[in-house]
């Protein structure tokens, strides 16, 4: 399964940007995107920053990935709790 996750840009240096994904940091191409700015968030996959999101797209984006990995978290504590 391939997934894109959101991150915003912390820093851009050549094609090269610093994405942050909720404190993690890592570096994700931009060949792939245009209209990029410190501060604005794309969805990265495989090192490669491929959409550009809205400040609507990214918030709706962010709160999916909240709910996803809360219910992530509750599934692994029952999993803990039935053993």
């Amino acid at each position: 399964m391939c997934i894109a996750a959101p991150a915003q840009i912390i820093e851009i240096n050549d094609n090269v940007a610093t994405v942050d994904f909720g404190g993690v940091r890592q570096q994700a191409k931009l060949d792939l995107v245009s209209d990029v700015d410190v501060g604005r968030y794309v969805l990265v996959h495989s090192g490669y920053a491929i959409e550009v999101l809205s400040d609507q797209e990214a918030q709706e984006s962010l709160e999916a990935w909240d709910e996803l990995l809360k219910i992530l978290d509750e599934e692994d504590a029952g999993k803990t709790n039935n053993q």
